[in-house]
């Protein structure tokens, strides 16, 4: 055979090896068994936590509303991985759906920090006016779309509330106390702007830090607050109610779309089922929370959240400006 005419041959070979490799798809194969197609919910809150009530309360309507045609696995308490490695998992698929709060996603979209403003809502009726109408459709839209997810289902998950040694009931009050704060520039920012001296560390260390006086105060949704045993530290709960924070069904966005129409619609209709359910629980459990605290001999405050609000107006706009239009749509909503 002439040079030339192997060269060509050569050639049109790695030609037609290279149309044939297609590219690495980024959305995981489905996971079946015969014909149902099966989805491993993750997320990673106890056993006894509402959070694996919503996930049951999910597993049974989508289950049904598909006819069998859908199975979901759930693997709560961590048994997938911690918060990171399950949302990670959902672009390498170890699971299909988790169930997470949505500001625990600014690394995929700065949306997400929108969670963590301080004084954004007026009080629970705006909150959930908000999440289950267009502005909460719309947001959970575009911050799927930067990150890649299809976000749905919303819930509630908490307010926060602070547990202090001290009584503060205005701003005056309030200047110089020694806060624990999670580890994030907003709320660091937020406690800044309000007087005190934030303190980032770990929630385990937080009751040994009151006891010893490193801290003398810090901020969390009531429940969570006692079931660390704070109750026998702080003796008075202060509703700053600085912080409402909500809980979504988070998919990968291309495996979402890659899902029969029927099966779509029937994944959107649990999942806000479910966010409702859990809303519901959550709601109950806060009120129960507050209870307990009375029942320890905390005195519940409850301050003129006005001047706090004012306090903390620019923290947004100095250092978050990203989010100041999100921030002004949410605030005027009625």
């Amino acid at each position: 055979m002439k040079k030339s005419s192997l060269l060509a041959l050569v050639l049109s070979a790695g030609v037609l090896l290279t149309a044939g490799c297609a590219p690495v798809s980024s959305v995981p194969p489905q996971k079946k068994e015969g014909d149902v197609i099966v989805m491993r919910l993750a997320h990673i809150n106890a056993m006894t936590d509402p959070k694996e009530k919503e996930a049951e309360k999910f597993k049974e309507l989508l289950e049904k509303k598909t006819n069998g045609k859908v199975k979901v696995d759930i693997f709560g308490a961590g048994q997938l991985g911690d918060v990171n490695e399950i949302i990670e998992g959902l672009q390498i698929g170890t699971n299909e759906i988790v169930i997470e709060g949505f500001g625990t996603i600014p690394s995929y979209t700065k949306l997400s920090l929108l969670d963590l403003v301080p004084f954004m809502w007026r009080d629970r009726a705006h909150f959930d006016h908000v999440w289950g109408g267009p502005v909460g459709e719309q947001l959970m839209t575009d911050a799927g779309n930067q990150a890649g997810m299809k976000i749905f289902g919303p819930g509630y998950r908490g307010v926060r509330v602070t547990t202090s040694v001290k009584k503060f009931t205005n701003l005056e009050e309030l200047k110089g106390l020694k806060i624990r704060v999670p580890a994030d520039d907003m709320s660091v920012a937020t406690w800044r702007a309000l007087g005190t001296t934030p303190t980032p560390m770990a929630m385990t260390e937080v009751l040994t830090g009151i006891q010893q006086g490193t801290i003398e105060a810090q901020e969390n949704p009531p429940l969570l607050s006692y079931n660390f045993g704070l109750a026998d530290a702080c003796k008075f709960v202060v509703k700053t109610n600085h912080r409402w924070s909500a809980d979504v069904f988070l998919m990968n966005k291309g495996y979402f779309e890659n899902l029969p129409p029927d099966i779509q619609k029937a994944v959107l209709e649990a999942g806000k089922e479910a966010g409702n359910y859990v809303s519901q629980i959550n709601t109950d459990d806060e009120s129960k929370a507050f209870d307990k605290w009375k029942e320890a001999g905390a005195t519940i405050v409850e301050p003129d959240l006005k001047p706090f609000a004012e306090a903390t107006k620019d923290v947004v706009h100095k250092q978050f400006p990203q989010l100041e239009e999100w921030v002004n749509r949410i605030k005027a909503a009625k």
